[in-house]
């Protein structure tokens, strides 16, 4: 992955905690809750932070149109990770296709997190 740090806002740290813990995981990211109540995600590489994604609560937060979309190694990959996020309680969740209108052999499944932000695993 190629950025630092992620600050990622959600009405209900609690809601969302068991989605990103599972949904995470496949990445390398491990999660350490802090002493403000943020859940901080982490990858390490040769034991130094490589990116971190931090959800952070706010009550006034609405979800919008913005995606992150996390790149997955390969199509397996998707169909693996995009089944952990549906079994953890992904909304609106659409299956991993093909998705030539974006780009040739991009192929990727979109939802959401229990709170509405809108996520996506692809691989091209």
């Amino acid at each position: 992955m190629i950025f630092d740090h992620i600050d990622l806002r959600v009405t209900d740290i609690e809601r969302v905690q068991k989605f990103y813990d599972a949904f995470l995981r496949p990445f390398g990211f491990r999660g350490r809750p802090q002493e403000d109540g943020t859940l901080l995600y982490f990858r390490l590489e040769n034991r130094h932070v490589r990116e971190a994604i931090a959800v952070i609560g706010d009550a006034r937060h609405r979800p919008n149109a913005t995606r992150l979309a996390l790149r997955a190694a390969s199509r397996d990959d998707v169909d693996r990770i995009a089944a952990i996020a549906a079994a953890a309680g992904a909304g609106n969740y659409e299956a991993p296709a093909l998705c030539d209108e974006i780009a040739e052999n991009y192929y990727a499944s979109f939802f959401e997190d229990p709170d509405g932000n809108r996520l996506e695993v692809v691989c091209r």
